[in-house]
Parts: C-alpha cells; structure tokens; sequence
C-alpha cells in the first residue's frame, strides 16, 4: 500500500466532509431565496396596489372638496394623487404575470375615464356653469372611481392567488429536493465517518505499540520495537526514530556507566590523596598557631591587600580587608565598649565576605533609623547574633534565604531586631534560651561567641533583665530583639569585664 501522510489523509476528509455539505447548504440557501424573493415581490405589489386605492380615495376626496368649497389646495391634490397613482401602474407592469398584467390595463383605463369625467366636472364648475350642467359629470367620475378601487382590489387578489400557486409548486420541488438532500448528506456521513473510523483505527494502532514499547523504555527495558506497518508516513517515521532513540539511550547507559566507574576509582584516589594532605596541613598549622601574633598576621594580611590592589583584584582586596577589620575589631574589642555604629560596620564587612562565598543564596537587608553615634554596645554583641542567624537559620538551607536587621530608638531605648527566614529553633530549644538555659555548644566563623555569652554581657554592663528576647517557629524563620538603653557618654566609657 501507498504510504501517505496525514496532511494528505486531512485533505481527503475535508474533501469528503466539507465541500458536500458546503454544496447542499448552497442548494438550501438559493431555494429559501428563491421562496423569499417570490414572497417578496408578492408582498411588494400588493403594497403598491394598496397605495393606488388609496391614491384614488384621495383624489376623489380632493375632488369632492373642490366642487364644494373651491380651494385651489384641494385641486392640487386632487391632480397629485392622480398622478402618483398613474406612476404606480406603471411600475406593477413592469414586475405582473400574464393576468395581471390585463387587470392592470383595465385599471389604467378606468382611471383615465374617471380623469376625463372629473376634468370636464371641474371645467364646468370653473366656467361658472350651473351645477345641472355638470352633474352628470360629477356623478360618473365618482362610480368610475369606484370602479377603479374594485380593480385594484381584484389586482390584490390576483398577486395573492398568483403566488399561493407558485408557492404550492415550490413549495412540492423543495421537499423532494431536500430529501435528495437529507439521502445524499446520510450517504455522505456514512462515507465520512468510515473513513474517521479506519483513520483512527491505523493511527491507535501504531501508537499503542510505541506507548507500550514506552513503558518498557521507562521501567529500563530497552527492547527494539519492530513496530507494525500503517500506511502513514509519520508514524511509521516515528517508529524508525525511537528505535533509533534506543538504541542511543543504550549506548549512552553504557558510557555513562563506564565513566562513573572509572570516576569513582579517580574520587577514590584523590580522597587518600586529600586526606594525606590535610594531614599534614594540620600539622603544619598546629605548629605554625603557636608562632604567629596578631601583629605579624595584620602586617600579613595589609601585605596580600597591597598586593591585590596592585594586581587589580578588586574583589579579593575587599575580601582581605573585610577579614583584617573583623579580626583586629574582634581582637580590640572583647572587653571593651564599642560604638554601635563601628559594630555596623563589621556586620557589613561579615555580609560581603558571606555574599562573596553564597552569591544569590543569602540576601541581607539592613534598615537603620536613628543616629548610631549615640549608642555604644559590648564590643561584638550583635555580629554573632547575625553569623548565629546565617549559621543555624540560612547555611542549612539549599535555597538559602534573607537575614534582615532593623535598628529604631523607641523612649529612649534602642530597639534593634535580627530577623531570618531559616529553618526556625524547636520549641524545647526555644524556651531554654528564653529561660537562660543554654546547652547547646556554639560554633562560629569568628568570636565563638554564643547567645548565652551576648546575653550575660548585656545583663551585666546594664543591670536590666528582658534585654534580649527570641521569637521562632520551625521552617518559618526566627527574630531576635536587643533592647539597648540609649546612655550618656559618661556612663558608656567604662571596660566590660565579662
């Protein structure tokens, strides 16, 4: 068999479907024109004779009204009513059968005899003539018009029998041909719908045995599908390419296969090799811990800075500088007061080191709202609070999240809250740490400092409890609030002994 494609199959359906139905609407629409102009028409000149009547009931009415009183109006309407009824005859001649045709050549001339009696009518009136000379005249215009209105009326009944005819005789050649119509389009549905049946039928079958042949391919049974001829070209097509597909897949598997198995003995190999090195790396560096003062690793790290900046890598020297200012802060400020706006500044320094290292991952937001120069806090009391945020809130999260810090002054106090949407602190947990009871162990980037170290020294330095406060729910996020009186320069001076 010829294979075709279905373009070509969906030709021959609508070829089929289409055009023949198209052609039986076209037959019904001419007919049901044809019914409609014949209607029409007849409906058309029955109008126009009832018009003529009532031209001639006008004329005579202006006659009548002229002979009595004289007024030159009424004459003129009289010859106007006259006239148009003349003009209507004239256009019923043009569209009559054969009948009416005479009916119409009979009320034409009634009409001119009723002209012709009414003139003579007004000539004597208006000569001044006696009305005994003229009323015979008189009396013969007004039964001719009377004739012409009988007339008309018959012309009416004419155009109403004329049509009720034709329509009857039409009316019995559309019933047979709109059941030649009916048969014709049955046949052709028939045709139709066994062509849709066939159709679906080699479409279903070609598909059913890919699906299936799928099902294997996903369950990891790749089986070459011989597939069964249809006589259509893309399916047979699409056959040949998903054999084709499996037999890659396969290929694929195998490679792939391969390869992580020669990358696992390579990861084996590097990991001895790591761990070697990390070995001595630790080695190294105990040794090295005992020797090096802060001095010589600021010198150290303003060195690699220069040099960075002299390289052009602009990134690493802000990278090396964020890293010394927290050191030396971290060094400087243990045990000392700090202004809240230094320790701002570290916190922004700790941000970019951690946005360098996650990129989009973290996203930090900070909104201050008051002069920060008027504040001083225990040095490094709210940078752990924000690595604590990033360390058990944000870094277990593989899509990361935000850390927001808002800072207000409220009566006097400054408010400051440290907000994440991390992973949230249980309920047990939370409820120790707002009872000062801490047990958990903390790890840091910088201080090791914990929550229970922060809230001592806040305690201490200010006397005060409620200063610190931990609101958090589980996959939702925590806040932490700071309540920091805001004091005279006189009392912020003094060392933290904490």
């Amino acid at each position: 068999m010829k294979i075709k494609t279905l373009n070509s199959k969906f030709i021959i359906f609508v070829i089929c479907l289409i055009i023949p139905v198209g052609i039986c609407n076209i037959i019904s629409l001419a007919m049901s024109k044809k019914i409609e102009d014949g209607y029409v028409n007849m409906l058309n000149n029955m109008l126009i004779t009832n018009e003529i009547k009532q031209h001639i009931d006008n004329s005579l009415d202006g006659f009548n009204q002229y002979i009595l009183s004289g007024a030159e109006d009424k004459k003129e309407s009289y010859n106007n009513e006259i006239f148009i009824a003349k003009q209507e005859i004239e256009t019923l001649k043009s569209n009559s059968d054969n009948t009416s045709q005479y009916i119409l050549r009979d009320l034409d001339n009634t009409l001119d005899s009723y002209v012709e009696n009414s003139k003579k009518t007004i000539s004597a009136y208006e000569n001044k003539e006696g009305y005994i000379f003229y009323y015979d005249d008189f009396v013969s215009a007004k039964n001719i018009a009377g004739y012409s209105k009988e007339y008309a009326s018959t012309l009416m009944q004419n155009y109403l029998e004329t049509n009720s005819v034709a329509y009857k005789e039409l009316n019995k050649h559309s019933r047979l041909i709109y059941v030649s119509l009916t048969i014709y389009l049955i046949l052709i549905l028939s045709m139709c719908v066994s062509y849709a049946l066939l159709f679906i039928k080699n479409i279903s079958k070609g598909l059913k045995g890919i699906v299936d042949i799928s099902n294997k391919v996903s369950r990891g049974q790749f089986e070459y599908y011989e597939g069964d001829k249809t006589d259509i070209y893309e399916l047979d097509l699409l056959t040949k390419t998903f054999n084709t597909m499996i037999k890659d897949i396969k290929d694929l598997i195998r490679s792939i296969s391969e390869k992580l198995t020669l990358e696992k003995k390579l990861k084996e190999e590097e990991m001895k090799n790591l761990q070697y090195e990390n070995a001595l790396k630790e080695f190294d560096l105990k040794v090295l811990q005992s020797q090096i003062n802060p001095h010589f690793l600021f010198n150290t790290l303003n060195c690699i800075n220069a040099t960075a900046m002299m390289e052009n890598a602009t990134t690493t020297s802000k990278l090396i500088k964020s890293v010394s200012n927290i050191l030396r802060y971290s060094l400087r400020s243990m045990s000392t007061n700090a202004l809240l706006e230094d320790e701002i500044n570290i916190i922004k320094d700790y941000i970019y080191i951690q946005e360098c290292r996650f990129d989009d991952r973290i996203k930090f937001n900070l909104s201050t709202n008051m002069d920060m120069k008027k504040v001083k806090v225990p040095g490094m009391t709210i940078q752990p609070l924000v690595e604590n945020a990033f360390i058990h809130g944000i870094e277990p999260k593989e899509e990361g999240g935000y850390i927001n810090i808002c800072i207000n002054e409220k009566n006097g106090i400054c408010m400051i809250m440290i907000e994440d949407d991390g992973i949230g602190i249980p309920k047990e947990i939370l409820d120790k740490i707002n009872n000062y009871n801490y047990e958990m162990k903390h790890t840091g980037h910088t201080t090791g400092l914990g929550l229970n170290i922060v809230e001592k020294r806040l305690r201490y330095l200010y006397d005060r409890e409620n200063m610190f406060e931990i609101e958090s729910e589980e996959g939702k996020g925590t806040k932490v609030y700071l309540r920091i009186p805001i004091m005279g320069e006189d009392n912020n001076d003094e060392n933290i002994t904490c």
